[in-house]
This record gives structure tokens, C-alpha cells and sequence, in this order.
């Protein structure tokens, strides 16, 4: 994918500067929540006693996401992150060698996190809704491939894993009716219940980590 031109990058541009400007109102020790579209339009700023750092980057995909990973460590310096990304690598015409390659830049992103000692919490796409506007250009069993490969590979690295590809499926691997507005992006029902699942995931973790650490 790096070889073909990248329309999101001015896109791209404008949440960098964005995500400069909140990181200075979260502060040292928030909640990292980096991904793509999906993030970006999650519109709750604090989970559990977490403020939030919206890192979504629209249209982005694993391999373009990972140079972005270290970087946003070290400037936002939280205190504990949340990962969504996949859904732009599940296209039509998905191969299991180019999930493959999807893969290694995820263990890349991984191991950002673990050599910053950022404990993170790893979510699945979510499934494609059938019948609707964007439907037709991803690839439903490619999505569920990856989502296991993604539960497999966070498993002992991840302090958590939310399975949204098995939260949100109907019993045919495809998104439950009105779980998302276009096939892919979540609708507001979805959202609030994502926003649920992540308070109880996220109040979990801090209770085992001893409470807030907040700026520790």
C-alpha cells in the first residue's frame, strides 16, 4: 500500500496538529486511543477516571500507522493506551500473504508499546455490516482472519483484548443489524456501547494496577 498515493495524508496533516493540540489538556498519564476512522469518531473525551487522547487518523491502515506509534508515545507520555486498527487492511481482494505483512507491522506496534512500558489494551475490527453503502469494499472473511490473528498475537502482551469482531457479529460473521451507518463505521448505539465495554475494560485494568496512575 505504501506504493500507491496516499489521498488521507492531508488528512493526516491536520489531526497531527490536532492531537498537538489536546495532548496539552490530557497531559502526562491519560489514555492513549490510537487507530483509525473508527477512533477518530469516538467523541467521549474521558473513560473511567481517563482523560482521552483521540489519535484516530482516518483511512489509515497497519503499515502506515506504526512509524506514527513511537512517536505519539513519547509525546503524549501516557499512562496507559488503547489500539483499533485493521479495518482499512481487510479490503476485497485481501490475501492471507498481505495479511501476513499486516501482521508484522502490528508486532511492530506491539513492541512500541512494550519497549515504552505503556500498558496497552488491544481492540478487533469490528465485522462489516452487509447490504449498505461501504459493504463492497471490504472482505468479510479477511476481517474475521485478521481479527484472530490480532487476538492471537495481543494475547500475554495486551493487558486486555475487547473482541468487537465477536461483540458485534451476528451469527453469520456479519455485523448485527444497525451496528454500523455505511457497513463500516459504527453508528451511535454502537458507540455508546463500545464507550461501555471500554469503561468496564479500562476500570478492570486500573483496579489491577493498584488504582489511577495518573502522572506516575
Amino acid at each position: 500500500m505504501t506504493s500507491q498515493p496516499n489521498p488521507f495524508a492531508p488528512h493526516w496533516l491536520i489531526r497531527d496538529i490536532v492531537i498537538g493540540s489536546h495532548r496539552a489538556a490530557v497531559g502526562a498519564g491519560g489514555l492513549l486511543f490510537v487507530g483509525d476512522s473508527l477512533v477518530e469518531g469516538f467523541y467521549w473525551n474521558r473513560i473511567a477516571s481517563l482523560p482521552v487522547l483521540n489519535a484516530g487518523y482516518s483511512g489509515i491502515w497497519t503499515e502506515a500507522l506504526e512509524p506514527r506509534v513511537p512517536l505519539l508515545l513519547q509525546s503524549a507520555r501516557p499512562g496507559l493506551a488503547m489500539l483499533l486498527v485493521g479495518t482499512n487492511d481487510a479490503k476485497k481482494g485481501c490475501t492471507d500473504d498481505a495479511l501476513d505483512g499486516v501482521m508484522r507491522h502490528f508486532d511492530s506496534i506491539l513492541r512500541h508499546f512494550e519497549e515504552a512500558a505503556v500498558p496497552l489494551v488491544v481492540m478487533t475490527p469490528p465485522p462489516i455490516e452487509a447490504g449498505k453503502r461501504l459493504t463492497g469494499f471490504y472482505a468479510k472473511d479477511a476481517m474475521a482472519s485478521l481479527s484472530r490473528r490480532m487476538v492471537q498475537a495481543a494475547k500475554g502482551r495486551a493487558v486486555a483484548i475487547v473482541d468487537l469482531q465477536r461483540a458485534f457479529a451476528d451469527g453469520d460473521g456479519a455485523a448485527k443489524a444497525g451496528v454500523t451507518t455505511d457497513g463500516i463505521h459504527l453508528s451511535a448505539g454502537a458507540y455508546r456501547r463500545l464507550h461501555d465495554m471500554l469503561e468496564r475494560t479500562i476500570a478492570t485494568v486500573t483496579a489491577r494496577r493498584g488504582g489511577d496512575q495518573r502522572g506516575a
